[in-house]
């Protein structure tokens, strides 16, 4: 288990937050939908009407709350009936100064603002949930020592956790390949973490592309979850559409129904090419992720 000592104090006792519901719903009532990022900088309504062509139920946002007025969002998502499900953490490091587990008192405080900020405007667009990561993504090492960044990350969600409980709005965590980062690379890290945050409004977000690196069995790793898991990112073993790698897909929807998983399936995939951390890569990169869209969505709904 990473971190140390006993559990610290944290805010046990909080009310269990609602599930959210809507139309469109597949597998075992969870919706459908699609990280609008992958689309790089296309303008919103662009990237919505592309989802929502595709037939998608819903949208995770990205989570940049200064870049959109929510009522001008509220509006975009009408338009293409889409839900938004979820907002997309941006936590690049040294990018942005969004690290919870940095050294640096500042960085960490900016990054509990950053989340604050997210959850704010997760509630004024009517998303249910904030994905956070724990430590800065591409930080690949300890600055200070292992077990110091992890308690002052679980302090700082500690302090997020508060204004989720008032927001109404979930936070979860993702463990990221050990390529992206360092604190939280598996279900089992994600569950130690949680246990010392320690609030019913932080879980935890599972993503197959993440989890066929690290996880030696990810239909494992999801009933080992259970009910901390909040979310659920979908792609192939290569980023690609379902499909197209070696993902045991009917596995992991057959773990999902055995822990009873009502969230949402939300779809994060890439064209092949350079720079991982790009999507767009050429002009031909929005065509082949339409063609992603679609081959994914025939195949879940293969399993409903």
């Amino acid at each position: 288990m990473q971190g140390g000592g006993g559990r610290r104090d944290g805010d046990a006792g909080m009310g269990t937050p609602e599930r959210s519901k809507g139309d469109g719903e597949g597998v075992m009532g969870m919706k459908f939908g699609v990280c609008a990022w992958i689309y790089g900088d296309a303008p919103l309504e662009d990237t919505l009407g592309r989802i929502a062509a595709a037939g998608y139920d819903g949208v995770e946002l990205p989570g940049e709350p200064d870049r959109w007025a929510p009522e001008e969002v509220r509006r975009a998502l009408s338009r293409h009936n889409l839900a938004p499900l979820a907002l997309t953490a941006s936590c690049m490091f040294p990018q942005t100064p969004r690290d919870l587990a940095n050294p640096d008192r500042a960085i960490r405080e900016q990054a509990v603002r950053y989340i604050v900020d997210c959850l704010r405007f997760a509630r004024e667009v009517g998303a249910p949930l904030v994905q956070m990561l724990p430590s800065g993504e591409t930080r690949l090492r300890p600055k200070a020592s292992r077990d110091d960044e992890w308690w002052w990350s679980v302090e700082g969600m500690r302090a997020a956790a508060v204004e989720a409980e008032r927001t109404g709005v979930r936070i979860a965590i993702e463990p990221l390949n050990r390529y992206e980062a360092y604190l939280i690379t598996t279900a089992s890290d994600a569950l130690a973490y949680l246990a010392e945050v320690d609030s019913r409004w932080v879980g935890l977000t599972l993503d197959t592309f993440h989890a066929s690196i690290e996880e030696p069995d990810i239909a494992g790793a999801i009933r080992a979850a259970g009910k901390h898991l909040f979310h659920f990112h979908l792609g192939d073993t290569n980023r690609q559409a379902l499909g197209r790698g070696h993902l045991d897909l009917p596995s992991v929807m057959e773990a999902l129904r055995a822990t009873g998983y009502a969230g949402a399936a939300v779809l994060e995939v890439m064209p092949p090419g350079p720079d991982p951390f790009q999507s767009i890569k050429d002009n031909r990169s929005p065509q082949v992720l339409d063609g992603y869209l679609a081959e994914s969505l025939a195949r879940l709904r293969a399993y409903a």
